[in-house]
């Protein structure tokens, strides 16, 4: 009799599966069964038999996949799994925002600003008041704050079992807006029931993967269960997400307001206009999101204590009245007078799903959360926070793309915007997330179309602003140098100049467009920040002439370049990390250096190398655009002796990485894609 083969359990496929019964059957069975045709009854069998165990095997690997945070897909998987540890995912949070309540007059008594008063923009957000609020007297203006959402009310009756559970009618309820009352007395939410005893009247939230949200009561021994009969009544707010981070002005109407103690009751018109941005308002919580943080979230037990608890605590903070952040990146100071310290830095969301920065409001409601010295403190007494605004770094990307022939350049353009909007608004683009020119080459190839692509050009700059003038209302010819960082240059097609009614605007490369005299030189140098412009029309008398711009970043490195044989002094090679920011004489910053540990050479701003050189060597230089460098030490550095560099990178390179530093975030800003 032969031997039976060993079951490969692995192969686990249709085809595999088939293979494997067929010789099975061949070594159990080879005198009796030799039905091996396709269309022959035995391998009907054969087949049917394979295509149940391939079907059972993908429901058993699905399972298992699903069973475990790291490998889940399916969002119920991860919610399931969330909620074994307490832990749910966040439905879409409301935004709040700052509006200015403004009356014709001074009244002999306060303006009262109802609580629920509701306002809404011609988008069809809604806002309202969640307090009462007014304009007390001698003052015709106030600063208020109306918070996203509709309010919603479910009725329920009680049946008087254990653990009853409610399904809210409808999606999307804000957390923290859910209020419970039973039989007209209002009850506490709790993060569990295990918290409760017999009599404690509170109740537990939870989210299904559709984001409605469930209430659950007790068993009159981890929480009171409501009486038979009873009536629930359910009370939340619904909507949320980016729509609610309105901008400036969206909101512009009236509203009524009532004299305080005045009878009968006597309206004044208030007027609305929001001065700032709406904030705070958050899609749902996504998968990786919930993957990334649900571990570390477990690990805080709701304190703080190392930066890893502060980023995941504020990551995941959620308020009911100014929504969530995008990020929250912590920052730990541990330098005298400053120890204990911790600043945490705080991006926000606008309605076009764009990085920005967070309101005051939402800033402010996170550093109340932190410094909570009671009951249910979530760091240590001794540490003060600080809530800041995180840095945004913006991103230009420039490739050039060689084309299918069987595909239109426009469609193809379409797709690279669309791939590289998705990866700088991925999951991966985290506070201090290097942008990889691996991750652009693998965007830019994904698309279809795409032959091969080349990047020109990758920049990092930030935003910056200045008041260059104000107008007389005769003059249009305007000059200037613009405040750039030392040696920083300004972003191409960055440029805009304005003065309230007028705009103007660079090409990148160097002309200023727009609203301008033609006949003029309309220039802008960006390496200086030199400009000279003349206006179509004198600006009026007062108005700032503002010049707003981006500048190009920059980054310290530092590097081993070679070490000493105590015989050499010259050297030669290049930076790993190009371009090289050149020694600005004006400022004695920037510039590169190199040191034995003795000697010092540093560059003197033209790309000539000098200090501890000798002069009668042939070059001592420094090529800034490539990074290579050729000098001769005064001395032959000792055997052994380190060679280092220091210098500061120009973030505008073709073929480096663009680091990051952990208190920034990388955006979009701008791409140019040629195509051939």
């Amino acid at each position: 009799m032969s031997e039976v083969p060993a079951i490969n359990y692995c192969s686990r496929d249709f085809e595999s599966i088939k293979e494997a019964l067929k010789a099975h059957i061949q070594t159990k069975f080879g005198d009796h069964w030799r039905d091996f045709y396709e269309s022959q009854t035995g391998m009907m069998l054969v087949e049917i038999t394979a295509y149940v165990f391939d079907i059972l095997s993908f429901y058993t690997d699905f399972v298992a996949n699903e069973s475990f945070l790291p490998t889940a897909q399916d969002r119920s998987s991860i919610v399931k799994l969330g909620q074994l540890v307490g832990y749910n995912l966040r439905p879409p949070t409301g935004a709040a925002v700052t509006i200015r309540a403004s009356i014709g007059a001074v009244q002999a008594q306060d303006v009262i600003i109802a609580s629920g008063m509701v306002v809404q923009t011609a988008k069809g957000v809604v806002f309202r008041t969640l307090i009462e609020q007014r304009i007390s007297v001698g003052d015709t203006q106030v600063d208020i704050t109306m918070s996203e959402g509709e309010w919603q009310t479910d009725n329920f009756t009680s049946d008087g079992t254990s653990f009853q559970r409610f399904k809210l009618s409808t999606a999307e309820a804000i957390q923290g807006s859910i209020t419970v009352t039973v039989s007209g007395e209002e009850w506490d939410e709790m993060d569990s029931l295990v918290y409760g005893d017999v009599g404690s009247k509170i109740y537990a939230i939870s989210y299904d993967e559709d984001d409605f949200a469930y209430i659950t009561f007790g068993d009159d021994e981890s929480g009171a269960a409501p009486a038979d009969t009873v009536a629930i009544v359910v009370t939340y707010r619904i909507g949320g997400g980016e729509s609610g981070n309105i901008y400036v002005g969206e909101i512009d109407t009236s509203i009524q307001g009532t004299l305080e103690a005045v009878l009968p009751e006597t309206f004044v018109t208030v007027t609305l206009y929001n001065t700032e941005r709406g904030s705070g308002g958050e899609a749902r919580e996504t998968i990786p999101h919930a993957k990334l943080w649900i571990p570390r979230w477990v690990k805080t037990n709701q304190r703080a204590v190392t930066e890893e608890d502060f980023d995941t605590l504020g990551n995941t903070f959620n308020d009911p009245t100014f929504g969530a952040p995008a990020f929250v990146k912590a920052k730990l100071k541990q330098d005298i007078p400053e120890l204990n310290t911790v600043e945490l830095y705080v991006w926000g969301r606008d309605s076009g799903s764009n990085i920005t920065t967070a309101s005051v409001g939402l800033k402010n409601a996170i550093e109340t959360y932190f410094s909570n010295n009671g009951e249910g403190a979530v760091r240590l007494i001794c540490t003060d926070v600080e809530v800041l605004d995180g840095e945004i770094v913006h991103i230009d990307i420039l490739v050039d793309v060689t084309l299918l022939s069987d595909f239109a350049s426009s469609d193809v353009i379409s797709g690279i915007t669309a791939a590289f909007d998705l990866l700088l608004s991925s999951s991966y683009m985290t506070p201090g997330a290097d942008l990889r020119l691996s991750r652009i080459y693998d965007a830019l190839h994904s698309v279809a179309g795409v032959d091969h692509g080349l990047i020109v050009m990758v920049i990092a700059s930030t935003p910056a602003s200045e008041t260059v003038d104000v107008g007389d209302g005769v003059t249009t010819h305007f000059t200037g140098t613009l405040l750039l960082e030392p040696k920083q240059p300004v972003t191409p097609h960055s440029v805009s100049i304005t003065d309230d009614t007028q705009t103007v605007t660079d090409d990148g490369d160097g002309n200023l467009i727009g609203d301008v005299d033609p006949t003029g030189t309309n220039t802008i140098d960006y390496d200086t920040g030199e400009f000279d412009v003349t206006f179509a029309a004198a600006p009026v008398l007062d108005d700032p002439i503002v010049v707003a711009f981006m500048y190009i970043l920059d980054y310290q490195r530092g590097e081993v370049e070679t070490s000493g044989d105590g015989a050499t002094r010259r050297f030669t090679g290049a930076v790993d990390f190009p371009p090289v920011l050149a020694y600005d004489v004006v400022t004695a910053q920037k510039g590169i250096a190199f040191s034995d540990g003795s000697q010092v050479v540093i560059d003197d701003g033209d790309g000539n190398l000098i200090g501890d050189v000798d002069v009668y060597a042939a070059v001592n230089y420094i090529d800034y655009d490539t990074g290579a460098y050729d000098f001769t030490f005064a001395l032959p550095p000792s055997l052994g002796a380190t060679i280092r560099s220091t210098y500061r990178q120009l973030l505008r390179t073709p073929s480096e990485d663009i680091p990051i530093d952990k208190l920034q975030v990388a955006v979009k800003n701008r791409y140019e894609i040629a195509t051939s």
